[in-house]
């Protein structure tokens, strides 16, 4: 299944991928990037149940292990690595070596645990039919699901839902309507009647037609947030539909941010799209109710569009199994939490201009997400009660 796929690729390293990276952060050439994946490294790994260390042993254990792999270099005890880069390397490093440190790890204080653990979500989605009729996508079995309007809709053995044209005969003369939601902590994966690949995240709905079939454009309904791969049909435009924007293509890649009480955020990997404010039916390409986004472009809906660079990993991670925050302010972040974990947020004591930055897999329990971000801000995060607060 898609959400199961592996950490980013930029993230992996062998060990002498991680000794030479070491050897140039040593000696000082390490670019900015590289920095970047070390630091990047320890905060994904980080989250593992079965490693956890003390910031000052990581301190000491580089040295012993930096001996063990170049038992022909002095190491110099006063190497500079900053506590994260420190233990990015004693983390890698102990992973090869088959090395793992245990200890009672706290996020509020050197004593204090977590009150309550929480899962992380899963693939859940319900499906409701032209006819009304619901369907639990989590409990339901794999094959197929229904039919109508010329359309069988299966579910897959990876929890893909697939609408596929059976008999064009019996197509409707009228469109025929479908709705998928997913629930706080659920994602799922839709594939269109025309092969559009449509990926869902947590707290998110998707209305849509059973078949495109004899329609000038395929028009489908969002809110909540969804990753699109779009069929290319340059006879049949594409048409994702918010409650703020259109978002017009013939066919690209492209995700969607559009959570209610939140910026609708357009972000363009591949293509082109044309981005309008809701109720505007012009075409002009100029303008503040109009643009025109190009690859590694996002739009912002606020009184006007504006466009800037994307940061295209933090924009996808969540359809890739990860959360990566990048200067993230930690409202924004601990809303996403919230969502993913199915879990209350007590905002009283959130610092409003705090920005965060971290990677760590969706697929960790929530207490190991809040030790990464502990580790990042020093702020005391606690679950208590389904609900996430910060100590002070």
């Amino acid at each position: 299944m898609y959400f199961k796929q592996p950490v980013n690729a930029s993230l992996k390293m062998n060990k002498q991928e991680l000794k030479t990276l070491l050897e140039k952060f040593d000696a000082g050439q390490c670019t900015a990037e590289e920095i970047g994946m070390l630091e990047s490294w320890y905060l994904v790994w980080r989250s593992d149940e079965t490693v956890d260390f003390e910031e000052a042993e990581a301190e000491r254990r580089v040295d012993q292990i930096w001996d063990r792999l170049k038992p022909d270099v002095e190491v110099k005890k006063k190497i500079v690595l900053w506590p994260r880069i420190a233990a990015a390397a004693v983390l890698l490093l102990s992973l090869s070596l088959g090395l793992y440190f245990y200890q009672s790890y706290s996020l509020v204080g050197k004593q204090e645990l977590v009150q309550q653990d929480v899962a992380p979500g899963g693939n859940k989605a319900y499906l409701t039919l032209a006819d009304g009729k619901r369907i639990t996508l989590t409990d339901v079995a794999n094959g197929e699901l229904a039919k109508q309007a010329g359309v069988a809709i299966r579910k897959s053995a990876d929890g893909q839902l697939i609408y596929r044209l059976s008999d064009r005969g019996s197509a409707s003369d009228k469109p025929v309507y479908n709705t998928i939601e997913t629930p706080n902590g659920g994602q799922y994966q839709v594939i269109l009647p025309d092969g559009t690949k449509v990926w869902l995240n947590a707290a998110s709905v998707l209305k849509f037609p059973s078949s495109f079939a004899g329609l000038k454009e395929r028009r489908v309904d969002l809110s909540g947030e969804g990753y699109f791969e779009v069929s290319h049909n340059a006879k049949q435009p594409f048409i994702v539909k918010t409650p703020q924007q259109e978002v017009i293509v013939l066919g690209t890649h492209f995700n969607i941010t559009s959570y209610t009480g939140e910026a609708t955020i357009t972000t363009l990997l591949k293509g082109a799209v044309m981005v309008r404010r809701s109720g505007k039916t012009a075409n002009p390409l100029e303008g503040d109710d109009f643009a025109v986004l190009k690859p590694g472009e996002q739009s912002e809906l606020k009184e006007k569009i504006i466009i800037s660079p994307a940061d295209l990993e933090m924009a996808t991670a969540w359809k890739d199994g990860l959360f990566i925050f990048n200067k993230t302010k930690l409202q924004n972040i601990l809303m996403q939490l919230s969502r993913w974990y199915n879990v209350n947020v007590d905002y009283s004591n959130v610092p409003k201009d705090r920005a965060l930055s971290g990677a760590i897999k969706r697929e960790s329990n929530l207490s190991s997400v809040l030790k990464m971000l502990y580790e990042t801000s020093r702020i005391n995060f606690i679950i208590e009660d389904n609900t996430i607060k910060i100590k002070k």
